[in-house]
């Protein structure tokens, strides 16, 4: 379906045109002869596109049963794409726990990456070599020291990676609680980043927060997920700028659009034949302009 449709564009602070076609945002202007195609009244909303935001839990509440619920959750707070980080302690493991995870997440409405979080410690060559295999993108590491940042083989890990430039990112272990140790491993982590030129993000934002339009740079999200330009799928939300906020203070989109589709208006859900799909051919950095090429932070 073809459709073109007005939205508020918070970075230029005015509306503007969207040409829809077959769930992808065609053009991000009204086309010059419109003859034959649908265009939608938007009066009446604020139309936002989808965010993205890191998660930990989709899997699992697909393993319980209550995956949809937990979608329409993530969904009400704008979020219409998943970066989700597993949890994974040992290379022996890797390729079953990913296998597991996709099995988990095949029914799951939205589409989403794999992240992995693992022990710096046990971290190998061949491992960064399979993740890149397995096409994961993002590459969460704990350590337990800045000691233990400095003695990591980054040059071998690099070359495993190559020719992709899968996002790595180095946080401190829960087991570590002493705000010093813990500056020393940022500190560390910095100087890494800055010696082997890594792709990277300090400060990533924590679960149920959205995630900038720098950082889906970064991770190669952008322009298919998290906005509204040419070769976007349309994910967006809209929502009523009629309502009462005093009455209704938590607000809610009214109409909820994945890849074109229309999955909510009002309260009603139309989720049943909606499918995600893991996103693998990403570029990180491809649309970074040169001068943020080595910028690691909003």
């Amino acid at each position: 379906m073809k459709y073109i449709m007005n939205i508020w564009d918070e970075t230029m602070n005015k509306s503007r045109g969207l040409w829809i076609d077959r769930g992808k945002v065609r053009y991000a202007e009204f086309p010059a002869n419109p003859a034959g195609i649908f265009k939608m009244n938007t009066k009446e909303f604020n139309v936002f596109p989808g965010k993205i935001t890191l998660d930990t839990q989709a899997a699992e509440h697909f393993s319980a049963g209550n995956g949809i619920s937990y979608v329409k959750r993530q969904l009400l707070h704008g979020f219409t794409t998943l970066i989700h980080a597993v949890n994974i302690e040992y290379e022996s493991e890797s390729d079953d726990c990913l296998e597991d995870t996709r099995h988990k997440l095949s029914s799951c409405p939205i589409d989403y990456i794999l992240a992995v979080t693992l022990p710096l410690a046990r971290m190998s060559e061949s491992w960064m070599r399979s993740l890149r295999q397995q096409s994961v993108p993002i590459i969460f590491f704990y350590a337990e020291s800045a000691y233990e940042i400095a003695a990591a083989p980054w040059q071998r890990f690099a070359e495993a990676m190559f020719p992709k430039r899968m996002m790595v990112i180095c946080k401190p272990s829960e087991k570590v609680t002493e705000l010093k140790e813990k500056a020393k491993i940022y500190a560390s982590w910095k100087h890494i980043v800055d010696v082997f030129k890594f792709n990277s993000y300090y400060n990533f934002p924590a679960p149920g927060t959205p995630v900038s339009p720098f950082l889906a740079k970064r991770t190669g999200l952008f322009p298919k997920k998290g906005s509204l330009v040419m070769g976007s799928d349309a994910d967006y939300l809209m929502y009523s700028s009629t309502a009462d906020q005093a009455a209704h203070p938590l607000k809610v989109p009214d109409i909820i659009v994945l890849k074109g589709k229309v999955v909510k208006t009002g309260a009603k859900w139309k989720l049943s034949n909606t499918k995600g799909k893991e996103l693998t051919k990403l570029i990180p950095e491809k649309f970074l302009p040169i001068q943020e090429i080595y910028k690691y932070e909003d």
